[in-house]
This record gives C-alpha cells, structure tokens and sequence, in this order.
C-alpha cells in the first residue's frame, strides 16, 4: 500500500554502540549522557532506557519538566543534572523527583541553600564556572571570589564548565579554557570535574576529568568526522508523483531552476517540506539517493514538498512509493548542515513529527 507518509527510523543499537564507544575512550572518567531536547529530537522515551541498559547512570537535561519527564521513565536508581539550574518556584519539585541542579549564579546558589537550611540537610548540587562560553555559568569575576564557604548547607557533587570549540583540535582556546578550569576547579578539591562534551573527548585525557557528557555524538553528530561515531538516523521519504519536465521549463517556487537542456527531464517529488525540518537552504544544492543513485534537488523546497532530478536513475527504480533517502549513510545529518548552513543538532531537533518513527534494535 503507498503511503504518503515520510519514515523516520532510528537505531537503538547503533545508539548504544556509540555510548559504548564514547565510554571506552575514557577510561578514567565516567561516561554520561546528555538527553536533553527529547535527546536531540529522536525520542527520549525510547532512547535513555537503552542508554541506562548500556550503563549510564548520569542523564543531563534542559530544565525541570525534563527531568520529571526522565524520572517517570528510568526510575529512582539514577542521577538527574538540570542544566538551567534551579529557580525559588522549582525547588519542593526538584527535592520530591530527585533532581540534582547545576548552579549557574550566585542567585541560584542562594535559592538551593535557602532550601537546604529549611530541610536542615545538606542539598546536591554541581557549580558550574563559566570559563569563556559567556552563556550559563559563573563569571570569572565571581568565581575567582568564590570559597567553599559560600556553598554552606550543599553538596558539591561536581564542577564543570563548556567548552566553546571543542570540536575544533587546534583550536587554542581549548587550553586556555582547560587552564581556567583547572585553577577554578581547585577551589572544591573533594568535588568531581566535568568539562568535555561529545567533541571534547577527543581532545584527550587531558580533558576527561572525573565525568564526560556527551550529547550530540550519542546521536550520530560527527564534525569531526571520529570513525568511533555511527549515524543511527534514516530519514525515507515516498516518491508520490513522477513528471517529465521538458526542455525551458521551471520548477517549483520562483522558477529558480529551469530545465537548460535540449531534452525533457525526469523528475519525481516527495512529501518532505520546511515544516518537517527540511531547510529551504537545501534548494538546488542537496542531493538525496535512491538506492544509492544520486537524486539532486531541484527547484525551492516548499513547506511540504521537494523535487529531485531522477534522470541517473534506473527507470525501473523510479515508481510511486519509492523510497528516497533523505536522512542515511549517504546523507548524514552533518553532511546536510555544512550545506543549509547550520548545525547537525538543528537538523536533529528540528525534524518534524509528521513522520512515521520506527525503533529498532538489532
């Protein structure tokens, strides 16, 4: 039966493969896993089971009603980091799910502390120093200041930072930052460190500390390009009408691409659009495969719709319901972020939920 309806599937084993992968490159650190934005838009509820199946028990989310989330799906018996940190309105909910608050500001360290000298027990919580990123984190200019006596009343489980440009090796500003790290981080000696994310585990020992989080590489996001990380993501989408476009005719929006050739061309369209994540940027410059044969786009991508150029294709590979690889080996998530200019955690998170999502393991 043909469908209009794209197919996104995704690979739990290859998933697992690559937290294994990550934790084995590390062996001196915990490895965690960051879930956060529904774990990059493939579906947390799916994936940080097997994640915890593959022995993770440090998950790292968003803000609170991830976290919640989270619980209601691993249990009691792991631990939960919220990123965003804790605000005055959060707090009886992060003590009664069991969520542990990275503190960002001196604000809200004062919130958790409040907290915890109204229970009379000691709070966890991780400190996190910014060290250049200027986004979350204390500033340098406070942190400097910062003694262990300004945390009475918590439980400093860890320190961590972020780095900016990780993924880039020779980026000098790694070691600047991991030197910050290191000076700030000696102010709590009995405190974990935190500082790598997916790409900066590859930058060494030297910045694995007590505890990795990755994120993106769980996912298949590889800019630099480590055979250790899989793509788990395929992205299929129907062929649902096939035209001859003949020769000085457009197609699409705008007219922005015009058949310049003495003969008619054979060109298909699919059900995949901007509203399903599928970036206009990708007009005329992406191309996708049919059964491993290159399928250009043409014309602008629409809200719902593409066409592609399938005129290298065998004939008798190009029918109604034809499956196109959008998203694959072929078309990696990094792969179509270098060309719509953008990130491969945008192109994962901004995928649509009109697709028809399948999970499998092996």
């Amino acid at each position: 039966m043909i469908s209009s309806k794209c197919t996104l599937q995704i690979r739990l084993d290859v998933i697992e493969e690559n937290y294994r992968a990550l934790s084995m490159l590390c062996p001196n650190s915990e490895t965690g896993a960051v879930v956060k934005a529904n774990c990059y838009g493939l579906g947390m509820k799916q994936i940080s089971p097997v994640l915890k199946k593959s022995g993770c028990k440090h998950f790292f989310v968003a803000n609170i009603e991830e976290g919640v989330s989270l619980r209601k799906i691993l249990g009691a018996d792991i631990n939960i980091f919220v990123l965003n940190g804790v605000f005055s309105g959060e707090t009886k909910a992060f003590k009664e799910h069991g969520l542990v608050p990275i503190l960002n500001h001196f604000a809200q360290i004062r919130v958790w502390q409040e907290f915890a000298f109204k229970l009379h027990q000691p709070l966890p919580c991780f400190i996190h120093f910014d060290t250049g990123m200027n986004r979350l984190g204390m500033p340098e200019s406070e942190s400097i200041n910062l003694v262990q006596e300004d945390t009475a009343g918590l439980d400093v489980l860890c320190v961590m930072s972020q780095l900016v440009s990780g993924e880039e090796s020779d980026n000098l500003y790694n070691k600047k930052q991991l030197e910050k790290f290191t000076k700030l981080a000696s102010k709590f000696p009995n405190a974990k460190r935190s500082l790598a994310n997916s790409s900066g585990i590859f930058l060494g020992l030297d910045y694995q500390f007590d505890l990795v989080r990755p994120g993106a590489a769980l996912y298949g996001i590889n800019p630099t390009n480590e055979l250790a990380i899989k793509n788990p993501v395929q992205l299929f989408a129907p062929i649902i009408q096939m035209h001859q476009l003949p020769s000085g005719e457009s197609v699409g929006y705008n007219s922005t691409y015009t058949n310049s050739t003495i003969e008619s061309c054979s060109i298909a369209t699919i059900p995949i659009g901007y509203a399903d994540g599928f970036s206009r940027h990708l007009s005329n410059k992406f191309t996708v495969y049919i059964n491993g044969h290159k399928a250009p786009i043409i014309g602008r991508v629409s809200m719902d719709l593409v066409s592609i150029d399938v005129s290298l294709v065998p004939a008798e590979e190009v029918f109604l319901g034809q499956r196109v690889e959008v998203i694959g080996d072929n078309c990696t998530p990094d792969k179509i972020a270098q060309i719509a200019q953008t990130n491969a955690h945008e192109i994962l998170t901004g995928l649509g939920d009109r697709f028809d999502r399948i999970y499998t393991y092996k």
